[in-house]
């Protein structure tokens, strides 16, 4: 009987919690072919230098600024600017993006970091409807720019950040808490989790300002990785927002998961003074694409040893039936690739409008092949 108890254990831990073991595996190559390109048409540069991308169904994309407090919606077949949400035109929501969703058009959600609330349009009628206060603790705040943020069926999930520990000193890390905060539809606070991961916490030095978390919100789920931690997890979107799945980054061969830092802590002394300090650059994700058939990843890589760009990019690919990984055999320039929005079939849509290579904006369509032998 202790035998079958201790087994029956064993097997609901297993489906609790189930780990991908894939850390050796080499990725497969994969050739990624860029099948054509059509310019996007905007009124008055509306949109200078893009901040955020996220697809809207299979027909369209929806681009923040950097510069302005502006969602635009570009047309995937045409290249044409079908609608915008600019908070010149709202002085009732005065936003400035942390991020938005708006994976249900023409609904319109938009974190503000300056309000900590989540303001609501509707694209289509270019209206405003409604803002919903969220009940934010008072040591946190919306993370100002790029933060994670998903609408999920009862209600959002929102990335918070703390503005009591400057973001160079190693117990930012340490003391930051809970980064992921549950709220439901009326702003009303259910709960937080994920922390950041030890390869952080355990940092004595400087390590360089970026945006290490990435993730993505599919299935009812929460989707992510800190690819220093060399891991892509899973959480279900509801209490106790425990971890139902992971699995190992492979090593791929361009992508670096080492977390380089300083070997002291930088202060803003240290600049006021004049000092020239290079911090380390690591690679992360700049985005995290699922759907039923596959996980896509798309890297950011600051000084690729051997790449003459800059700024890099290419592509790991989780195959879900296969359990398999693949990669994309040649980094890009990211100036000239641009952004994963989303992958509709076997296509994958990317935009490049940064503007620091051309003065036009591009929707590029792309396809995956193998490299034969």
């Amino acid at each position: 009987m202790k035998y079958y108890i201790l087994a029956l254990i064993c097997s609901v831990s297993f489906i609790a919690c189930t780990s991908v073991e894939n850390e050796a595996e080499t990725p497969a190559l994969l050739d990624l072919i860029i099948t054509d390109s059509i310019r996007v048409n905007e009124e008055n540069f509306f949109l200078n230098g893009q901040g955020q991308i996220k697809m809207v169904g299979d027909s369209l994309i929806a681009i923040s600024s950097i510069r302005k407090p502006a969602i635009g919606i570009i047309s995937l077949k045409t290249g044409n600017q079908i609608a915008q949400i600019s908070a010149s035109d709202f002085p009732e929501a005065p936003f400035f993006p942390s991020s938005f969703d708006i994976e249900v058009f023409p609904t319109l959600y938009i974190a503000d970091r300056y309000s900590n609330s989540i303001y609501e349009f509707n694209v289509s009628e270019e209206k405003f409807i409604r803002r919903i206060k969220l009940q934010i603790p008072s040591e946190k705040v919306i993370k100002i720019a790029l933060g994670e943020f998903h609408k999920t069926n009862s209600g959002f999930l929102v990335e918070l950040t703390t503005g009591k520990v400057d973001t160079m000193h190693p117990d930012y890390y340490r003391n930051a808490g809970n980064l992921i905060y549950s709220f439901d539809n009326n702003g009303d606070s259910i709960g937080s989790f994920l922390k950041y991961p030890e390869i952080f916490t355990s940092q004595n030095g400087t390590i360089n300002s970026q945006t290490y978390l990435k993730s993505t919100y599919y299935n009812n789920s929460f989707l992510y990785s800190f690819p220093q931690e060399g891991k892509i997890k899973r959480i279900k979107d509801k209490v106790p927002f425990s971890v139902i799945e992971e699995m190992d980054i492979p090593e791929a061969l361009y992508f670096d998961k080492t977390l380089k830092g300083l070997d002291r802590v930088v202060t803003f002394d240290d600049f006021q003074n004049g000092k020239n300090i290079q911090f380390p650059n690591n690679h992360f994700f700049n985005s995290i694409f699922e759907d039923d058939n596959k996980i896509v990843l798309e890297t950011w890589m600051t000084d690729l040893e051997g790449s003459p760009h800059k700024r890099s990019t290419n592509l790991l690919i989780y195959n879900k039936q296969k359990e398999r990984w693949s990669e994309t055999s040649t980094p890009r320039n990211i100036l000239d690739m641009g952004m994963l929005a989303g992958v509709v079939n076997d296509t994958l849509y990317f935009y490049e409008g940064s503007l620091m290579q051309h003065d036009e904006k591009f929707i590029k369509r792309a396809v995956l092949r193998p490299i034969e032998n």
